[in-house]
């Protein structure tokens, strides 16, 4: 058996800025902010659903972060670790007005769930460009609208690629080889290393509580 994944569909940034700057209907308001906040976080919907303002904490540098444990993991994860999200400024002004209270999330899949609200959405602010998607039927791609693919995947996709782009590889200069220890050494990120790294990528303020 062979494992398959979906073609990487995801916005790109500019794709992604279009959503947060696009005045939308109250009636798409909602899923705008959930769609928003979870491509800020890249969790998982189920994490997702499950996030609450005791998974928020403040670190010394004034930095909010969320701290939790991925469910699909917990089993294989023999320490217990957790992740630690930070949170960047317009994600920390959805979470002020939802306390992560969104009622859209009741109902992920469905004719009015969560994933085809996000493809409204996505429509709405016109994310139209063409991906390929692999037709079993005829063995060929076929393409369709960014936003036809829309769904709780695309935001963990969306978020990835971002922060990706973002951050340079060392490799790239030359003075190392790939898997060098000294790379790893050098390169570890700290929380704030990371939240540059993450607003730099969202094009959001640097800001501390």
């Amino acid at each position: 058996m062979k494992e398959n994944y979906d073609a990487p569909a995801y916005l790109l940034q500019e794709e992604f800025l279009e959503v947060m700057d696009t005045d939308v209907p109250a009636t798409l308001q909602e899923v705008k902010e959930a769609f928003l906040l979870q491509c800020a976080f890249g969790s998982r919907i189920d994490d997702f659903k499950s996030l609450n303002m005791d998974k928020v904490v403040v670190s010394a540098e004034g930095i909010p972060y969320l701290r939790y444990l991925p469910q699909k993991t917990l089993k294989s994860n023999e320490h217990k670790d957790e992740v630690e999200i930070l949170v960047m400024r317009y994600a920390l002004d959805i979470i002020k007005k939802w306390q992560f209270n969104f009622p859209i999330l009741k109902y992920v899949t469905g004719k009015s769930g969560y994933n085809v609200k996000i493809r409204k959405l996505l429509e709405y602010c016109q994310i139209d460009r063409e991906v390929n998607v692999f037709d079993k039927d005829s063995s060929d791609n076929i393409y369709k609208p960014l936003y036809t693919m829309g769904s709780s995947k695309l935001c963990r996709k969306t978020h990835l690629d971002m922060l990706t782009k973002v951050q340079v590889n060392m490799y790239v200069s030359g003075h190392h080889k790939e898997g060098s220890s000294a790379v790893k050494h050098y390169s570890s990120l700290m929380l704030k290393d990371r939240f540059i790294l993450m607003c730099a990528a969202y094009k959001q303020p640097i800001y501390n509580r």
